[in-house]
């Protein structure tokens, strides 16, 4: 069956499909799953094959095209609205599609996002839909770090592992998106085992983002404080440019629709394709603020790794060798470990909402004073 094979060809999740694809032909979907591996390893096409096997739609080529676009009601996904999954958001969408009659097929599939970052109330709330099911509901955990949610969540899922990505499968993917040369080192060591962070960076632009960012601490302390401005309104400038390329992918995605329903695609399928793009679009914010506060942190990791006389294997960022060195004579282990410490704190801060521009300004002004310091 081609369409069957196709969707479940996931790169590096060989296991993971045979277990999801097995209980699917059985007809033994349970109620619960926890999809435990790093984040954007395959999570989402498993999940959306799962819920069209799920559903028999296998053999009919535009039902099976709308589950994995995403677009069927049988199947609902639900990231973070901020820094956590709330309480609100467990009984005003979760609780409420789980019991919602879906006219269109028999098994509604609702995966979770980022399950661990669940807060205290979330959990509870959810802990109960848990141990009384709503018939014909499967849910789906994505889970980076199991041991964030609590085990009398975790122990009502059939845990099934995602596999990182290997630095030679990285490699391979960084040919494929044209990358070459010291681009494809540098990105494929810098995704980390992730084929989505690897995309990302075969942008141009994003590659070239990532070595602005990787170069924040040393320019302010070259520069003065007025870098910290510099490099702010840089990130906010980078910030508008991600929206604006999910705000063109969600109408790509709605342009795609028309063409598979051959018309007028049903009023709440495109709802539902708008709201998550929204999502999507106000995610991807707090998602390229941290990602360069994770730049730094890669960084400055690297300079320690070259200070201590560590393996240069081990090093991320493969291109820069010189600059790393050079960084590892000016600045002391601890004024880099320091910095390390403060670009996490700040992370933290941006996800309960402090104002984001001035908590980069604050981290880059305390970069320069423990630059001069240390």
């Amino acid at each position: 069956m081609a369409h069957d094979t196709d969707i479940w060809d996931i790169p590096a999740q060989d296991k993971a499909t045979s277990v999801l694809s097995r209980a699917a032909a059985r007809g033994d979907i349970g109620h619960a799953w926890a999809f435990v591996g790093p984040p954007d390893v395959g999570q989402e096409q498993a999940a959306r094959a799962f819920a069209a096997a799920a559903n028999d739609a296998l053999d009919d080529p535009i039902l099976l095209g709308r589950f994995m676009r995403g677009a069927h009601p049988a199947y609902r996904e639900f990231v973070p609205t901020g820094a956590f999954h709330r309480k609100e958001d467990v009984h005003g969408q979760w609780l409420e599609a789980a019991n919602s009659t879906v006219k269109e097929g028999r098994v509604k599939v609702l995966r979770i996002v980022a399950a661990e970052l669940m807060n205290d109330n979330a959990a509870n709330a959810f802990l109960k839909a848990l141990e009384e099911p709503p018939p014909g509901t499967v849910w789906i955990l994505d889970l980076a770090d199991p041991e964030e949610v609590p085990d009398t969540i975790l122990s009502r899922c059939r845990v099934v592992p995602f596999a990182a990505w290997t630095l030679d499968g990285l490699l391979g993917l960084a040919g494929q998106l044209g990358l070459e040369g010291p681009d494809a080192a540098l990105a494929a060591r810098v995704a980390m085992g992730s084929p989505t962070t690897l995309r990302r960076l075969a942008d141009p632009q994003a590659l070239e983002d990532f070595r602005t960012h990787r170069h924040w601490v040393s320019r302010v302390r070259a520069d003065g404080p007025g870098y910290a401005l510099q490099a702010t309104a840089a990130l906010k400038d980078e910030v508008k440019r991600r929206g604006k390329a999910i705000d063109l992918e969600g109408a790509e995605a709605l342009e795609s629709l028309t063409e598979l329903y051959g018309d007028q695609p049903p009023r709440p399928v495109v709802k539902e394709l708008e709201e998550r793009y929204k999502r999507l679009s106000r995610a991807e914010q707090t998602i390229t603020i941290q990602q360069a506060l994770d730049d730094v942190v890669t960084w400055c990791r690297d300079v320690v790794v070259v200070a201590r006389g560590g393996d240069s294997g081990a090093v991320r960022n493969i291109d820069a060798m010189a600059a790393l060195r050079e960084d590892a004579e000016t600045f002391s282990v601890a004024t880099l470990l320091d910095v390390c410490d403060t670009a996490l704190h700040t992370r933290e801060a941006i996800e309960v909402n402090v104002k984001w521009d001035l908590a980069i300004e604050a981290f880059l002004l305390g970069a320069h004073a423990r630059a001069l310091a240390g």
